[in-house]
């Protein structure tokens, strides 16, 4: 995978994280917060398409292109933000993840990303996003089309008669005729770039120059060309049109990109002629009527031109004040007087339907668009003349040599071109590390571990074995700077490896919103502590976890807004996640307000199912048979759906959570809600264990299982239903010995004084002693999980090597037991 696809994956992720999180923003915003949500969601979709430009992701970029339009035309009014317009966007942005995601299996497999088995997808999307501003876009053009002139409608463009350009010169006609004579391809291209292009990573001039050569061409200007000094160099406002020997289909696969700024137009003998006739009626430019203003002094149109000026000042005002519908009122009144003053009516202006949209609108968008569409006098007309001449073979003359540039420039100013705060580039203050790097590092850190914790052996040798104390006591000395060093880079290392838990509920908001709406329920969801940190094998063990838990508080837990109101409870649900960190846990909590786990529900499901029987029903407290939530096989749906019902879910939970060195609480009161605590370590990359000795072998067990650790005399051991038991604390403790645990052929050895070690470990909250030789320290390793055929042995959390060079392996208490 090349370096920039990579980054553009990378980078792409976070943008559609982004524009999903914006979107629910937008759903919940009051009317004058969408305003700064939708300009920064359409930043955001913007930025997304111009990237996928650069590669060969044609489906990506028309799904982003047709979203990109839609928010355009909401942003601007001209569409209503709805449920159902974040329903299309949020269906546009997974089809974008989609295709990121198989772009990047095909790279790290190493075939070239291809998307085109999507091509249906992308029209469908594309459509039916277009399709919810299609009706508005329509009446939008009717409403500001400004109606042509006698004279316009006369000298129709050549794309409007069907025949080709005016300007079209004899010995080119004659060309074209004999082409089409023998046969050739020809087709004429119209290609009007959008005025942001070169900020979609698009190159008008690049794209044309990778065409065949053109038989005629024309560039032309679609405004008048400000002074140099002004002029934004970043700007597009060219229109290309060209005349070339090719067939249509090449043409729309060269311009995929952009096909809504394109026109293709396959020449015919029939148009050739149509053309001639066009330019053998052509009007005189010196016979045109004079303006109706000609007759007015400059002064006067510096008057209007000033008050032109004023209303659009007044009209790009940001603020929204109560009295916005008489201001926009007032300023069509005088539009209106200044159409009279320049001897035009009106009424047949378009004036009062732009005000009408105005009003219904509350924005001054759609005057600020009529006044775009009219021919306004200049009191500068050697300027406007000058400035307004098509541009032909050349952009911009050349300044002529002995011209100083304050003369070509008409002014003593530096040259600005317009350049804009984003092309500043930015100090990076972020790197983004592949996590490759990451582990690496942490391999590396581990062997720096194993290789200073050997040293002190090397000490004890030197002074044991062969004498040399000053030696041992140098090597000591050393031990320890090294130590300190060792250990300031395992800290900063383990700090890189840190996520914050954010990555794992930015998923939520989008997941509660579609099972509530699913599910007929309103649920507000509240999310704490997303900056709170902890290992990245954590966080990414606790996404499967939580996901189940928020699917069951949805589905089982919150009730329906009539339920609720017959309870006397508000009809929107409240879902707590939150996350702290205490001591060296990490603590998440998931609650919510609805109708509480009920004990003797759970009672009669269990025992229905064969869970427990009889006795046991009875004797379960209330806690108990809560806690039977967790049992394999066990659910309380009545009927199977994609959301519950089939046993599994609480019971992998509490499996995953297990497997991560965790525990889970679960509190619940009927009627009034139900709490989750989840109790994690910050990291499992360094752990600490105790060292135990069993039938002439060393093995660790992690601290975070160990209660304590005694001596049990041996006659203070009993068997009870065939368990080796004892009372510890005047608890009653149930014995397992290690070497049976593990099979090994040896018999469990007591001190002198005939008492054996027990290691008391803690299992939820149940208590068992293993009976091992000896219990020795405890130590920080770095533990790597058991390779290959090993890894599926269970009993085992991995291994880690010690500083004489033996290997430790690590015991699970869970699984053994």
């Amino acid at each position: 995978m090349s370096a920039l696809l990579n980054q553009f994956l990378t980078e792409g992720r976070d943008f559609l994280e982004a524009i999903g999180a914006k979107l629910l923003e937008l759903e919940r915003a009051s009317g004058s917060e969408q305003g700064a949500l939708m300009d920064e969601l359409f930043r955001l979709v913007h930025t997304l398409k111009g990237n996928s430009g650069l590669f060969d992701i044609p489906e990506m970029t028309r799904v982003l292109h047709a979203a990109e339009d839609l928010m355009d035309a909401v942003r601007d009014g001209r569409v209503a933000f709805s449920r159902e317009l974040a329903d299309h966007l949020l269906e546009a942005m997974d089809f974008v993840s989609l295709l990121i995601d198989e772009i990047a299996e095909a790279s790290e497999d190493g075939q070239p990303p291809s998307t085109s088995g999507h091509a249906r997808d992308a029209v469908r999307l594309g459509q039916a996003l277009r399709g919810l501003m299609a009706e508005s876009v329509q009446t939008l053009a009717a409403d500001d089309q400004p109606e042509a002139t006698s004279s316009e409608a006369a000298s129709g463009s050549a794309s409007e008669t069907g025949g080709l350009p005016d300007e079209l010169p004899d010995s080119v006609r004659d060309d074209l005729s004999k082409r089409l004579a023998s046969g050739e391809s020809l087709c004429r291209l119209r290609y009007r770039p959008e005025e942001e292009c070169f900020f979609k990573g698009e190159d008008p001039f690049f794209q044309l120059t990778q065409l065949p050569e053109p038989i005629w061409r024309r560039v032309s200007a679609r405004e008048d060309w400000p002074p140099l000094a002004e002029l934004d160099a970043y700007r597009c406002v060219l229109d290309f049109e060209l005349i070339l020997s090719t067939d249509a289909a090449p043409l729309a696969e060269h311009f995929r990109y952009v096909p809504d700024q394109i026109e293709i137009q396959p020449l015919s003998a029939a148009m050739l002629e149509a053309g001639t006739a066009g330019a053998s009626t052509e009007t005189d430019p010196t016979e045109s009527e004079p303006p109706p203003w000609a007759d007015l002094s400059p002064e006067a149109l510096e008057s209007i031109r000033l008050a032109l000026d004023a209303q659009r000042e007044i009209l790009t005002l940001g603020d929204s004040p109560a009295w916005l519908g008489g201001r926009l009122r007032a300023v069509g009144a005088t539009l209106a007087a200044i159409l009279t003053s320049l001897g035009r009516d009106p009424a047949t202006s378009g004036l009062e339907k732009a005000l009408e949209a105005a009003l219904a609108t509350d924005s001054g968008t759609y005057l600020l668009r009529w006044l775009d569409h009219q021919t306004w006098p200049d009191s500068r007309p050697a300027e406007t003349e000058a400035s307004a001449r098509p541009v032909r073979e050349a952009i911009v003359a050349p300044v002529p040599a002995g011209t100083s540039q304050a003369a070509a420039t008409a002014s003593d100013e530096p040259l600005k071109f317009g350049r804009r705060a984003e092309d500043q580039l930015a100090n990076l203050r972020t790197l983004k590390v592949d996590q490759a790097k990451i582990d690496r590092l942490m391999n590396l850190i581990g062997e720096m571990v194993v290789a200073k914790n050997a040293l002190p052996y090397l000490a004890a040798r030197a002074e044991d074995l062969y004498g040399v104390r000053e030696l041992s006591r140098e090597i000591k000395t050393q031990y320890g700077v090294i130590n300190r060093i060792a250990e300031e880079m395992q800290d900063a290392i383990m700090q890189v490896r840190m996520l914050p838990v954010s990555f794992v509920f930015q998923r939520f908001p989008r997941l509660v919103r579609d099972t509530a709406h699913k599910l007929g329920k309103e649920v507000h969801l509240i999310m704490e502590g997303e900056s709170t940190e902890a290992d990245k094998n954590i966080i990414e063990a606790l996404a499967d976890p939580l996901i189940h838990i928020v699917r069951n508080s949805l589905d089982h837990g919150l009730e329906s807004p009539a339920e609720r109101r017959a309870a006397g409870k508000p009809p929107e649900g409240r879902l707590t996640i939150s996350a702290r960190q205490e001591s060296d846990r990490v603590l998440i909590e998931i609650s919510d307000d609805g109708r509480g786990i009920d004990p003797d529900v759970i009672r009669r499901k269990a025992y229905e199912k064969g869970i427990i029987d009889e006795a046991a029903l009875e004797r379960l407290n209330d806690q108990e048979a809560v806690n039977l939530v967790f049992a394999a096989g066990f659910s309380t749906a009545e009927q199977i759906s994609d959301l519950s019902g089939r046993g599994v879910g609480m019971d992998v939970v509490r499996n995953a959570i297990a497997r991560v060195h965790g525990s889970i609480d679960l509190r619940s009161r009927v009627g009034e809600g139900t709490r989750l605590r989840l109790s994690l370590p910050l990291s499992m990359a360094v752990t600490n264990v105790m060292i135990i000795e069993s039938a002439g072998q060393r093995f660790g067990v992690p601290m975070d299982a160990v209660a304590e650790t005694v001596r049990v005399a041996r006659r203070d051991i009993r068997v009870i239903k065939k368990r080796l038991t004892t009372v510890l604390r005047g608890r009653l403790v149930p014995l397992v010995t290690l070497n049976d645990l593990l099979a090994l052929d040896a018999p469990q050895r007591a001190n002198d004084d005939d008492e054996l070690a027990v290691l008391v470990v803690r299992i939820e909250k149940e208590y068992l002693g293993i009976i091992v030789d000896d219990c020795r320290e405890t130590i920080d390793i770095i533990l790597k999980p058991l390779a290959g055929f090993l890894g599926d042995l269970t009993g085992y959390s991995g291994s880690a090597l010690l500083g004489d060079g033996s290997v430790l392996l690590i015991l699970n208490p869970r699984e053994l037991l």
